[in-house]
């Protein structure tokens, strides 16, 4: 039998950052993952993503720009683009885990459950550890309807070596919206269907709809209030059955993508056998991310019911883990978290809504402008620019800050170093910014 000190589920971020520390510290440790080593957004996540995405920007650049210094018809090749983001990827599961081995860890693959709170089971051999640490992240919604079977997941979109003539989207959050806009440019005829009143549900909605008018504009069906109901194949195409007001509609399609949402990876861990409570946000945690039933496993990223889906967030959790874990006793403290939607162009958000200020009772009030006149916008020949910023009336604090444009996942940075030092609005924009940039637009906010 195996024993160890602490041993880790997942090797993303989070479980690579509390393995690499507590072995660091002497303790032995061991790792796994049911999938290749490094996690989802290294390699089918983000970061591939926006590996994807340079193609669609400097598409996006190029034709805004056509007629005013550039010349010539520009289009995307899409297999060009996805040889490049392999290339960025390919190699990352073998240095993962040759990091890990060279620091002392010692890393299994395969599907592992708990037997009891001190042992796990993989493939019938018995490993214990005095601690325990998950961090196995999301893994996509189940839709639950006849025909979810024919679904793509995000996962496979970076496989897709060629673009879809028609593609559908079932959701239109994050993914749904960013991989959308990237096969449409690319060429597709793209549709997203959601079941709610507004795209990007978490974010402002006055950012959203300006989002939203624009990937119209751009070619991309967006159809909300509308309930997936089944999924049929004909042949060898897809045919999308959808209810809005109880009546049903549909739409034949090459491919269909569940982008409905994630949900925490902790279905196969059998976690009730080690007497570990969970919630539809994950595993329930305290302040030191420990389980509040079993203090010696902890939950860091996304599965932590604390958490939010976001790669920041989840470094800041393993190293909270870690020092626990070290006999550095930390409680979690989260700040303003920024998030962006890597459309083009780009909506982002930091703080409350204000929807969400509302249900806050704060007392605030509002800045908003559609911008897309001022001149960055303009410089670039961009179609759209905008912002909202929710302040505390007594204080003049920012409670929140949304933008839609070209730069608002940068802009936003400032917003969230503004929130983290406590600064009113007017020291924000009394900071010396260099000039012409994006960030110099926030003085005229």
């Amino acid at each position: 039998m195996d024993k160890f000190d602490v041993f880790v589920f997942g090797t993303g971020t989070a479980g690579q950052l509390v393995a690499q520390e507590c072995a660091a510290a002497g303790k032995k440790v061991g790792i796994i993952d049911i999938k290749e080593y490094g996690g989802v957004c290294s390699q089918r996540g983000c970061d591939p993503k926006k590996l994807l995405l340079a193609s669609s920007e400097a598409f996006e650049s190029s034709k805004n720009m056509n007629g005013d210094g550039i010349t010539g018809k520009i289009k995307i090749n899409w297999k060009d683009a996805f040889n490049y983001a392999k290339r960025y990827t390919s190699n990352i599961p073998k240095n993962t885990e040759k990091n890990l081995k060279e620091n002392g860890i010692i890393c299994y693959h395969g599907k592992a459950s708990f037997k009891d709170a001190h042992t796990i089971i993989l493939d019938g051999k018995e490993i214990r550890s005095e601690y325990f640490v998950i961090a196995t992240g999301m893994q996509p919604l189940s839709l639950g309807i006849p025909g979810e079977k024919y679904t793509l997941t995000s996962a496979d979109f970076f496989n897709l070596t060629e673009v879809p003539e028609k593609v559908v989207f079932v959701g239109g959050g994050y993914i749904g919206m960013e991989f959308g806009h990237m096969l449409c440019r690319a060429g597709s005829n793209v549709t997203i269907i959601d079941k709610g009143d507004q795209i990007l549900s978490p974010f402002e909605t006055f950012t959203s709809n300006l989002l939203e008018e624009e990937s119209i504009k751009m070619g991309i069906k967006i159809i909300k209030n509308a309930q997936v109901s089944s999924i049929e194949k004909i042949e060898n195409r897809y045919c999308v059955h959808y209810a809005i007001n109880n009546q049903i509609h549909q739409v034949t399609t090459d491919c269909v993508f569940n982008t409905a949402g994630r949900v925490p990876s902790i279905d196969k861990l059998n976690l009730a056998l080690a007497n570990v409570v969970t919630d539809k946000d994950g595993v329930l945690v305290n302040s030191n991310l420990q389980s509040t039933s079993q203090a010696h496993i902890y939950a860091c990223g996304d599965i932590s019911s604390k958490s939010l889906p976001l790669t920041p967030l989840s470094s800041i959790e393993a190293k909270v883990v870690a020092d626990n874990l070290n006999g550095k006793k930390r409680e979690l403290n989260i700040p303003a978290i920024p998030s962006s939607v890597f459309t083009i162009p780009q909506c982002s958000g930091i703080g409350l809504t204000e929807n969400e200020a509302i249900e806050a009772e704060k007392t605030y009030h509002t800045i908003e402008s559609e911008a897309s006149e001022w001149f960055n916008n303009q410089r670039i020949n961009a179609p759209l620019y905008g912002y909202k910023i929710i302040l505390e009336n007594d204080s003049n604090k920012i409670l929140g800050a949304h933008i839609v444009g070209p730069e608002a996942a940068e802009q936003i940075n400032m917003f969230a170093i503004a929130m983290k030092a406590n600064m009113t609005f007017e020291e924000l924009k009394d900071v010396i910014f260099n000039y012409p940039t994006w960030g110099n637009d926030i003085k005229s906010f």
